[in-house]
């Protein structure tokens, strides 16, 4: 084994060792709290470890599966012995989530069953094969079809399980709280490594950063099921971790006063702490209202947007009651968690769905949608619905004298060209290649072909100007219109347009075209 390999192993094998460890002093103190079942789960974060580090080791492809399927040992049964952990430590609160602790084992099982037998029908993995790396061979595999049940049955039980920890430190006594924040922080830890490992932010010499964590992790978390007292003689730790939080806390009492804003509620409040303390929320924040509506804190989880420093971010909101020693209400504890960049990173996988990623315009799919639902109406009401189709003449020597960047260009550029012309409730897109369609809402066919001209001449008039040099382009234009064509689908009505943007390149190019049909045998006719 060469000394750089051993450098990259050392770590890994260091975490194993820690969590196997940890795996047997909790079993041998079983009579805390949570001890058995986090027992299990720092021994399956050791077999996850293990079958990574020997996965790393092994030369050969038949063993690196193996390996592969021994780490997935850990990897699906280490989210079942979390949740079952947060069971056992919550005691009677989650009594109703014990039944499902069972059908949560069957469905890991299951899917442990589908992984080690991918061998015979490569559901879960394919395009198997080994990539040579500085140290060693990386085993690299593509998703197949059943891959994603992987994290459809372990994040679920991750996030329940949490969620239950979460809620046991908004109950339980001061003490408590300070073990289960730290419970908490150390349980995090293999979630943000492989986050850090999913998003690709990890150099292929540590492509796996998870299992190098399990043994930090572990630690954490036993020195908070076993130093209990310890922790109570600090309770500093509590409030730095709520300091640091980049998560907003609000406190407030029964009568929806103040009572903590930790760092980041004053940021997104716009509040001081020193000010605010013991006065309810000023009346015209929007979340007075919400919460002055819900003094029992009964508020479900939802996405609220608030102005930050004159800038509107979104939050995922959480309310929970604050019980004291009698179980009885005493405030509400509000978390705030800033979702704005994934709102955004939503908002823009929206877009891409209906737009063409070149032109920037709606795609061919997202105009069909559209164009249903008007030419549902038009048949409905008897309204004039018509349809341009178009596309570039001899757009292949344009590419052939530019380039295909240049083309490209000229597409975007032709589009937006379109757009000025177009009206407001004019709707067009990228019907594939050169080809674009319009839809033209309660427009006659002579109408639409006189759109259709301005838009010739639009395209006609000016070269656009691409990569230093000029491409002087025209378009040919067939038009079609329900409501003096009578067709009885939307096909239909686009199969006329295409015949009479045919005819429009068999008279010569660059010009108007629109579909008729002759009353006698119903043929089609044309006319610039």
């Amino acid at each position: 084994m060469s000394a750089e390999l051993l450098a990259y192993i050392a770590p890994y094998l260091l975490s194993g060792l820690l969590s196997s460890a940890i795996s047997i002093y909790s079993f041998r103190r079983a009579s805390t709290t949570g001890a058995r079942a986090f027992g299990f789960l720092a021994l399956f974060e050791t077999i996850w470890t293990l079958g990574y580090i020997l996965q790393t080791l092994n030369p050969s492809l038949n063993g690196k599966l193996f390996w592969n399927d021994v780490q997935f040992l850990g990897a699906v049964a280490a989210p079942l012995a979390f949740f079952i952990f947060c069971l056992s430590y919550s005691q009677s609160s989650w009594m109703r989530a014990r039944h499902s602790a069972p059908i949560a084992a069957v469905l890991s099982v299951s899917l442990l069953a589908l992984i080690w037998t991918d061998s015979f029908h490569h559901l879960f993995r394919q395009g198997v094969h080994l990539v040579p790396a500085a140290q060693f061979t990386r085993l690299v595999f593509s998703d197949g079809p059943l891959f994603p049940l992987y994290p459809l049955i372990g994040y679920p039980l991750l996030f329940l399980g949490a969620y239950m920890l979460m809620s046991s430190i908004i109950t339980a006594p001061r003490v408590f709280k300070l073990q289960l924040a730290t419970l908490m922080i150390g349980i995090l830890i293999p979630w943000v490594a492989t986050l850090v490992t999913w998003m690709g932010w990890v150099p292929v010499t540590l492509h796996d950063l998870t299992p190098l964590t399990f043994g930090a992790s572990s630690l954490i978390v036993a020195w908070a099921l076993y130093n209990f007292g310890l922790l109570d003689l600090n309770p500093v730790a509590y409030k730095t971790l709520v300091e640091r939080m980049t998560d907003g806390v609000i406190v407030l009492d029964n009568q929806g006063r103040l009572l903590d804003l930790n760092p980041s509620a004053q940021a997104i409040l716009d509040l001081n702490l020193s000010g605010a303390l013991g006065t309810p929320l000023p009346p015209e924040h929007p979340l007075a209202h919400i919460l002055g509506n819900d003094p029992q804190g009964t508020v479900p989880a939802r996405v609220v947007t608030l102005p930050v420093r004159a800038s509107p971010r979104h939050y995922e909101m959480k309310v929970s009651l604050i019980l004291d020693h009698r179980k009885a209400p005493s405030g509400r504890l509000v978390i705030l968690h800033d979702i704005t960049n994934w709102k955004r990173a939503e908002k823009k996988l929206e877009t891409m769905a209906l737009t063409d990623p070149l032109t920037g315009i709606y795609n061919r799919r997202h105009f069909f949608d559209l164009a249903e639902n008007e030419f549902s109406r038009s048949l409905r009401t008897g309204a004039f619905m018509s349809l341009i189709l178009f596309d570039i003449d001899h757009f292949k020597s344009v590419n052939d004298t530019l380039g295909h960047l240049c083309g490209d260009q000229v597409l975007h550029d032709l589009a937006h060209r379109c757009l000025a012309v177009l009206r407001p409730y004019d709707v067009m897109a990228r019907y594939g290649g050169e080809e674009f369609i319009i839809l033209l809402p309660e427009t006659s066919c002579e109408e639409a072909a006189q759109i259709g001209e301005r838009l010739r001449q639009s395209i006609a008039g000016e070269p656009f100007v691409a990569g230093g040099g000029q491409a002087a382009v025209t378009i040919s234009l067939g038009v079609a219109c329900q409501g003096q064509q009578e067709v009885e689908t939307l096909n239909s009505l686009v199969s006329c347009a295409d015949q009479a943007l045919y005819q429009a390149k068999q008279a010569g190019r660059n010009r108007v075209c629109l579909f008729q049909s002759a009353r006698e045998g119903r043929l089609p006719m044309y006319k610039n």
